[in-house]
């Protein structure tokens, strides 16, 4: 693979650590979008912490495979870049006009200045040509009407729970004449869309209910006439569903989604639902992999492309519809190592192929090849990492007769032989993977800790995705159990290997890995020190605090009104009088998926025990923290935190 110049090792700059800064000012690439005759590639820019109150992010420019330019000013959040069916513009939202407020804008790729298309605005969403390029359909979120807002501005503004929800809404924009019509109305939640090859009609995704808990239940699939009327319905899958594209069969035409099976089958799949009914089926059935994306293929309608995990490794394969079968998409350099993050987007005569790409050293850059052969990158935005990134490996070991596997970061100064301190990072979910990508954020937090001195052990336990439904369905009934147990053999496994010195282990882990990490310091006393992450300590109380209570469903046998408990059980509350592990917690002020009450019940239990703990909450950030000042000083107490109990 060509990769950005000046990768060989810099001595100079290996044995400088990484600063919270420079990763909270990394520059990361992401929505990569190659042009249909394939000599341009958009995609956007943001840094990775946000610094002022509204995000900033730029759309790029690849033309020809040559490096990649800026193509709009970033000093607003511009997003979503998508082309015209004729390659000569570019449509993408942005909210420059008033910030938190997007319109749709079309740019010449000749240069120019780009032109707001109409007046729609608001929190405008999937942007999509018709196949003609003379409509634009795009998805809208209802906004507060005259009397909301004049309520607001008197504070005559109590809140009733779920009454008059916030409905996205599916609107086209007449290109031609910037008019735009709204199609649907009702009280169903739109979530994806996707034009009909004759530019006719519209499918849509919708639920009941308008929150993100109604993805864990059922989920329809409409079409729409553009020209008006009512919508038609097509079929209802098990979960929420994503990305719809139109597709012909032996049997007729179809569509395509990205959803899952629900409890019975969970991994991500490609599942298609005939236009004539029927029961929709899944078209990889027993892959032991994880399908993460769906596009469509330009021009033709029986298969589609797909970003699938596989282990740790995320490829581009094109997916025949009729038959299941996966031809790989991914350029041969890439095969063996690191994962496809964003992507695949493929030009209209499939020769050419763009995406972000990262290994476990090589930071995330847009790559733009063919399926055989090199590919190239366009971007240069970790040439400041080049040199000073830690090795990596794939790690496999044993727990329960299940192999488990996870990526080992070597720490700054490794030596065969000699132990180091080790830290065990577990990722959320629970259904998610880490992969063979370069951890270098506040929440991937591998190359930090690596050069600050620690080895650091990411692991997949049981539940994990890219190993398939079975794998999946091992956390069922069996919440925290055994993946605690998976994540305390990773830690042995790596003292046995010499690697890892027994009496200075860490465990962290955001959301889900807060939660792991909470409930296995109270199984064992192996840990000498712990962050927990935006992590749940007691899943009764948690069911009726976050946003995604229905997701419980997917691992416990019922509600916890019905099954106390198995929820009990598996909380970390239940077992803190065995807890001695120094605790560091951390949390989003404003969180809606896990509470702060969460971390708070689980400070109060181990102050109350005489348990070292600080907790520390950021005001104004939700589930991830973004705020660069805040993304700093997280990444300051986590180095100092694990210094403190493990290099003492």
């Amino acid at each position: 693979m060509s990769v950005p110049p000046g990768q060989p090792e810099d001595r100079a700059t290996r044995a400088l650590p990484l600063t919270p800064e420079e990763l909270a000012d990394r520059r990361v690439p992401a929505n990569p979008r190659v042009s249909p005759d394939g000599r341009l590639v958009a995609f956007t820019v943001a840094a990775a912490s946000q610094r002022g109150e509204h995000k900033e992010q730029a759309i790029w420019l690849s033309r020809d495979g040559r490096a990649a330019e800026q193509f709009t000013a970033g000093v607003a959040e511009d997003g979503e870049p998508r082309w015209s069916p004729d390659g000569r513009r570019l449509l993408f939202l942005s909210d420059r006009a008033e910030r938190g407020v997007s319109k749709v804008y079309l740019m010449r790729v000749d240069g120019g200045e780009a032109q707001p298309l109409g007046d729609l605005r608001g929190k405008l969403s999937d942007p999509s040509w018709s196949p003609d390029g003379s409509t634009i359909a795009v998805l809208r979120k209802d906004p507060d009407t005259d009397a909301e807002k004049t309520r607001k501005e008197d504070k005559d503004d109590a809140i009733v729970v779920d009454a008059d929800p916030k409905l996205n809404r599916l609107w086209v924009i007449d290109v031609a004449t910037g008019q735009a019509r709204q199609l649907s109305y009702g009280t169903r939640q739109i979530w994806a869309l996707g034009w009909a090859p004759d530019g006719a009609r519209v499918a849509i995704v919708t639920t009941d209910d308008p929150g993100p808990d109604a993805l864990s239940g059922s989920s329809d699939l409409w079409t729409v006439p553009v020209s008006g009327g009512l919508p038609c319905h097509i079929a209802t899958f098990p979960s929420g569903a994503d990305s719809p594209v139109f597709v012909e069969t032996p049997e007729g035409p179809g569509v395509v989604v990205l959803t899952n099976g629900s409890r019975a089958d969970p991994a991500d799949s490609v599942w298609y639902a005939s236009l004539a009914g029927g029961e929709p089926r899944n078209l990889l059935p027993g892959y032991a992999g994880n399908v993460e994306a769906l596009s469509q293929v330009p021009g033709y309608r029986t298969a589609v492309l797909v970003r699938a995990v596989e282990r740790t490794h995320a490829h581009a394969y094109e997916l025949a519809v009729a038959t299941g079968e996966l031809r790989s998409r991914t350029p041969e350099s890439m095969w063996q190592e690191g994962s496809i993050t964003d992507g695949p987007s493929m030009s209209g005569d499939g020769a050419t192929l763009a995406v972000v790409w990262s290994s476990g050293s090589i930071p995330h850059e847009v790559y733009v090849g063919k399926q055989e052969g090199e590919a190239t990158a366009v971007t240069e935005f970790g040439t400041s990492f080049r040199g000073r990134l830690s090795p990596t490996d794939h790690v496999t070991w044993t727990s329960d007769g299940h192999e488990i596997e996870g990526i080992l970061t070597y720490p700054a100064g490794y030596v065969e032989g000699r132990r180091f301190p080790l830290i065990v990072d577990i990722h959320g979910g629970p259904s998610w993977q880490w992969e063979d990508y370069a951890f270098l954020h506040c929440s991937r937090r591998a190359q930090l800790l690596a050069s600050n001195g620690f080895a650091v052990l990411a692991p997949n336990p049981r539940g994990s995705t890219g190993r398939g439904a079975e794998f999946q369905k091992l956390l069922q009934d069996d919440v925290g159990g055994g993946e605690s147990r998976d994540v305390i053999a990773g830690a042995l496994a790596m003292v046995e290997r010499g690697i890892a010195d027994r009496d200075r282990l860490g465990i962290c882990g955001w959301s889900w890995g807060g939660y792991l990490t909470a409930y296995t310091i109270t199984q064992t006393d192996l840990f000498k020190a712990a962050m927990m992450g935006a992590g749940l300590s007691n899943l009764i109380s948690d069911h009726g605090q976050d946003d995604i209570p229905s997701s419980n469903l997917l691992y416990f046998p019922g509600l916890p009104y019905q099954h106390p408990d198995a929820y009990w059980q598996a909380s970390a509350l239940r077992h803190m009088t065995d807890c001695t592990t120094p605790t560091l917690i951390l949390h989003g002020d404003a969180d809606a998926r896990v509470h702060p009450a969460q971390g708070m019940e689980m400070y109060r239990a181990l102050k109350s025990l005489g348990v070292p703990v600080e907790f520390v909450r950021y005001p104004r950030e939700g589930h991830a923290i973004k705020e660069r000042h805040h993304q700093i000083d997280l990444m300051r107490r986590l180095v100092a935190w694990f210094d403190r109990w493990l290099k003492a």
